[in-house]
Order: C-alpha cells, then structure tokens, then sequence
C-alpha cells in the first residue's frame, strides 16, 4: 500500500468538500473538457480516494491533477470554501516526492528556471543587451528595485522599457539587476518542486539583500505574488507596478495628458487579483485617461475568468480555449481595447487566432500608461 503522508495531513480538509458542484460553474477547465474529473470538485475526489488508495496514479490521473491552472476560482465560489488549490500543490509534492510527476514538459521548466534562470530557457543576458541604453543610465545601486520577470524580459522587452521610461521620466529613484535577472522560482512551487523551491528562494533573497533594496516593484504579477506571498519573511517591501503607478499619480509626478476615446475592458490576472486583492487600482489608472470609458467583463474581478497561462505546457490546447472566453466577453460588451497588466496574460490573449475575427486589441497596462503619459507616440496594436 503507498503511503501519502503530505495528502493524508489535509485529509480533513479534503473531506469538507461536500459535492454540491458549484465549482462546475467557475472552473474554466470544466467550461473546456466538460467531464467531472476536469473540475475541482472531481480532483477533490480523486486526490480522497488517492489518499484511501482506492486508486493509482495514471497518465490520466496527473492530466486531471496538473491541468488545474490553481486560478482559485473555485474557491471564491465554494460554499464550504474549501483550499482547493493548496490541497492541489501538496498533492503536486507528493507526486514529485514518488518520482511520479510533473508531465514530462514541465520538468524542462523546472531545470529552465534552475539551471539558466528562467522560466523560457533563454539564454541569460545583462538587462543592456535587451532593454537598451537606458540601463546604462541607471545608477549602480538604489534602494528601489524594478523587476521585469522572465516573460517580460525575454517575450516582450518593449514592456519594460516602457515602464522604466514612465518612471525615469517621473522621476523616480530606481536601478535594475543590470547584470540580468533570475526567475522568481514561483513555477517550481506551483508544479510541485517545493524543496527545490525552498533552496531557491532563501539563495535568490540572499542576493537580494546583498544588494541593500527596501523595495522591489515587479512587472509580473505572478512574480509579485511569489515575493510578497511565498519568499520567506524579509525586510523588503513588495510592490507591483499598478501600486507605484497610483501613488505617483496622486502625487502629481506622471500626468495623463493624451486622451483615448475607447471603450476598455480590464482583465483582472489570477495573481494580481485573487492572489493579491488588487482590483481596484489598475481601474482607477485607467479611468484616469482622458477620454476612456471603463465597462466591466461579464466575469471580472473576483470572477475574472484566467487565461490558461499557467498550464499552457503541457495543455495548450485548454489554454486557447480558455483565453478566447475572455477575448469573447470583450467584444461582447463593446469594448475597443483588452488591458492586462500581466505580461503572461497578454501572450495568451495575443496568442489566440479569435483576435482575427473581432475588434478587441489587447494592450498591456504599461502602454496604455506610455501613451497617455506622452511615453510612446502611438499604442501598439495587437491584432
């Protein structure tokens, strides 16, 4: 009989799921599949029944475990709320622990993030090379920091260095790892690579420290979550960049001068909203542009439906699906652009063949602050 200690310590929380089903309606993984056992309620019972070894562990049963995309949906919804997405991480350990997961794609994330850190398995570079001379420019030492992220960096470095030319252009006192980021290691958690993640951590922190930051400010939400919520305690104070934005707004150091006559629609990412509870603070950014009206998703805030993004290896497929839900919601309610302040996010949405055939044209947070802050002469358009 296999033992699963990590499982059988949740084992009372497991059993608070008391099959009533209302996950059936939130899960975006459900919406795709259609069958039980690609919903949390489904994974719920066959994680009980793994526990009661009533089951073994299949190539079919790691799908219905690591399809999950841990967008905490379910658990805004749940009415006994039960932790569905940490009961799904210690399972994830323990399937790591026995050597029997992650898919095999995801274990090439693992030694991307822990042997060229990053994510992407892009080769390492100093933050000239891909963000321009305005890195030259920064001084060596401040005791903020800006943290783009892996997807950022090497995706979309447009990203970046328009927020560095928002901030430097405000006036704000930062610098950057110059000699090049590493990966927040968040992935590794969320797959199931708990220890390796531990190790990762206190070394990343470790280097941080050395450095004499107070303050981070990340680009990447999920980077913001991981700092703020899984790095151990720390002196360092965790921002994202909707966070620095806002106050320098109401500070008066960056003014929103170019209007924008269109209708825009915000896309609340799993990590920035229903990790982080920031809701209310890329709204008012964007209400805040001359000439734009805010109208919400039918499915925003708390029950903003995810992107896929965290799944999209191996489950591309369900991925896509699950980004043209969203871009669908925006034509539907009229809206001329889809902004995101999550990098991630905005590789999905762009990465759908659905924007062939409406008017949405998805935008990140940063150019939309770029225009109308005069940054960039024109918004890109993404189509």
């Amino acid at each position: 009989m296999t033992e699963y200690p990590k499982l059988n310590k949740l084992y009372n929380e497991i059993v608070r799921c008391y099959r009533c089903g209302f996950c059936r309606a939130s899960c975006p993984i459900f919406e795709s599949e259609r069958v039980e056992s690609w919903n949390a309620r489904g994974r719920i019972l066959l994680l009980r029944a793994l526990s009661d070894n009533d089951v073994k562990v299949t190539d079919s049963f790691i799908d219905r475990i690591y399809s999950c995309s841990l967008c905490k949906e379910c658990e805004i919804f749940c009415p006994p709320g039960v932790n569905v997405s940490g009961i799904i991480e210690v399972a994830r350990q323990e399937l790591v622990d026995k050597d029997l997961a992650p898919p095999e794609e995801q274990k090439e994330l693992k030694k991307n993030i822990l042997q060229i850190g990053n994510v992407l398995g892009k080769k390492a570079e100093p933050l000239e090379s891909l963000l321009g001379p305005i890195i030259k420019n920064l001084p060596e030492s401040s005791p903020n920091l800006i943290y783009s992220g892996c997807v950022t960096l090497y995706s979309y470095p447009k990203m970046a260095h328009t927020t560095l030319e928002i901030l430097r252009n405000a006036g704000y006192d930062y610098t950057v790892l110059k000699e090049g980021e590493q990966c927040c290691g968040g992935f590794l958690k969320m797959i199931g690579y708990k220890n390796d993640f531990d190790y990762y951590s206190l070394k990343q922190l470790d280097l941080l420290n050395q450095r004499g930051i107070d303050q981070i400010t990340t680009i990447c939400p999920m980077c913001y979550s991981t700092f703020k919520h899984d790095y151990p305690p720390k002196e360092i104070e965790i921002k994202h960049t909707v966070n620095l934005y806002t106050e320098l707004l109401d500070q008066g150091k960056i003014k929103f001068s170019n209007p924008l006559n269109a209708k825009i629609v915000f896309h609340d990412s799993c990590h920035l909203g229903r990790y982080s509870g920031l809701f209310e603070e890329p709204r008012k950014l964007i209400e805040n542009v001359p000439g734009t009206k805010l109208v919400e998703l039918s499915n925003s805030k708390k029950s903003s439906k995810c992107c896929g993004g965290t799944i999209r290896v191996p489950y591309a497929r369900i991925r896509s699906k699950m980004s043209e839900q969203i871009i669908e919601d925006a034509s539907q309610v009229g809206a001329d652009y889809l902004v995101t302040a999550c990098p991630s996010c905005f590789h999905n949405l762009y990465s759908t063949s659905i924007l062939m055939d409406c008017n949405v044209k998805i935008i990140t947070l940063e150019e939309l602050i770029g225009y109308t802050t005069k940054q960039l002469e024109k918004i890109p358009l993404y189509k």
